[in-house]
Order: structure tokens, then C-alpha cells, then sequence
């Protein structure tokens, strides 16, 4: 009889403690998280870590918008207790299951589209023509900025939506991402059906490289008084980040 109530009395212990867990506000459990030290901010965080949302977020000066969290118990034995998390917000929109290891964000069946006319630090003459960057089947895992793993399609219509200024028509460019020295990268290309080849490079901290290859003199001149610089049968548009936009 004393075994079954020591027995009794740890299950409800556990139980206790379980029901405690998984009622915990989310404010506490964000501000907990060391979320800040990466540079994000929020306005609120209401409801419990089992399910809630977080409005107002912000992340180095750009708004971010809101995102829903519900738990998802059976991760717990992946090592990584999971959220479910759908984001809205000015830039764009997303979902994917998230969850903190240490220091360090795991993010895992990403799927996301992004504006980026309302990407704080897009170099305007790539903002302007309202071009969107869709990631699909992504897994990333960052430690603050630095990128520790990463993985995924991406694609944008940017060289689409600027063909039509030169009266082309070129491609959907598609790659994938990647870590590169740490830092997050995107490589994506596409070739239009007259053979120009149209690359394109970013970092999320460096800067961008667009790279296009052409034989069309009347392309070649076109783009030149654009601003892109030729090398070879390549033009290309460099932009290195600037230092305040990095550490913002």
C-alpha cells in the first residue's frame, strides 16, 4: 500500500508540474528564450507556451508582424520540443515548426513568401519592381547571425518582372540556400529561351551579385546604362551591404 501511494503520489507530481509547464505564460517563456540577444523584439506575447501569439515583432529595426505558436507534443521526442508557427506581417507571410536548442533557432518545413518591396534594406531599384522570394521544404538553424545549417528551394520572379523594362521575357529563377562562412546564402538561376543566363547571388548580411550573360548588344548597352558593369560576356550588378545596415 505505501508503494502504491509514493507511486500515486509521483504521478501526480508529474502531472502537476506537466499542467504547469504547458500553462506558463508565453511572455515568460520569450523572455526567457534569449531571443533579444538575436536581435528580435516584440510588443506582446499573450496566451500560454502551448498556445499563443506574439505581436509586434520586430527583428534589427525591421517589422516583422505577428506570429501564432501551437505546440506540438510528439517533437518533444526529437529532442526539441516544437512549435507550430504561422507568421503574417508587412514583408510577406509563412509557416514552419520551431524550436530553441541552447542559443541556437531550429526552424524546420519552412515555407514562406517574401516582399520585398517592404524589405527594409533592398536596394531600391530591386524593391521597386515588386518582385516576391518564395522558400519551400527549407530546415535552418541560427545562432544569433551566424547560420549553422541550412537547406531548401528558393525562387523569385525578380528577373521577370525586370525583363519586361528591356522588352524580354526571362525566367522564374530558382536555387536553393545554403550556409556560406555562416552566413546565410541564396543562389538561384534561370536561362530565357533566346539563351541569356541569369544568375543571381545574396547574403543575408554581405550583399547581392546579379549576373547576367548575353550576346544581345542592344541588351548588353542597355543594362550598362543601368548601372550593371561588364566582365566579359557577363553584366553585373554587385551590392555590398552597408556596415549600419549590418549591425541594425
Amino acid at each position: 500500500m505505501m508503494r502504491l501511494r509514493t507511486f500515486q503520489a509521483v504521478v501526480f507530481s508529474l502531472c502537476l508540474l506537466g499542467g504547469l509547464v504547458a500553462f506558463a505564460p508565453l511572455s515568460f517563456a520569450m523572455r526567457q528564450s534569449g531571443l533579444t540577444g538575436q536581435g528580435i523584439g516584440w510588443q506582446q506575447a499573450r496566451g500560454s507556451i502551448w498556445s499563443g501569439q506574439v505581436t509586434g515583432i520586430v527583428w534589427k529595426g525591421q517589422p516583422v508582424g505577428a506570429v501564432d505558436l501551437q505546440a506540438r507534443p510528439g517533437r518533444i521526442f526529437s529532442g526539441i520540443p516544437m512549435h507550430e508557427a504561422r507568421w503574417s506581417g508587412p514583408a510577406g507571410q509563412g509557416q514552419a515548426l520551431v524550436g530553441m536548442k541552447g542559443r541556437a533557432l531550429n526552424a524546420r518545413d519552412v515555407s514562406a513568401s517574401l516582399y520585398l518591396d517592404h524589405l527594409k534594406g533592398i536596394d531600391p531599384s530591386l524593391s521597386n519592381l515588386g518582385s516576391t522570394v518564395r522558400l519551400s521544404n527549407a530546415h535552418l538553424v541560427m545562432e544569433g547571425e551566424r547560420c549553422k545549417a541550412a537547406s531548401g528551394t528558393i525562387t523569385t520572379n525578380l528577373a521577370r518582372l525586370a525583363a519586361v523594362t528591356y522588352d524580354r521575357d526571362w525566367p522564374i529563377l530558382s536555387g536553393s540556400i545554403s550556409c556560406e562562412q555562416g552566413e546565410l546564402g541564396a543562389n538561384m538561376i534561370g536561362q530565357a529561351d533566346d539563351g541569356t543566363v541569369i544568375s543571381f547571388q545574396g547574403k543575408l548580411l554581405t550583399g547581392l551579385r546579379l549576373e547576367i550573360e548575353t550576346l544581345d548588344e542592344d541588351l548588353r548597352g542597355a543594362l550598362k546604362l543601368a548601372g550593371f558593369k561588364a566582365e566579359g560576356t557577363k553584366l553585373v550588378y554587385a551590392r555590398q551591404a552597408e556596415r549600419q545596415e549590418r549591425l541594425q
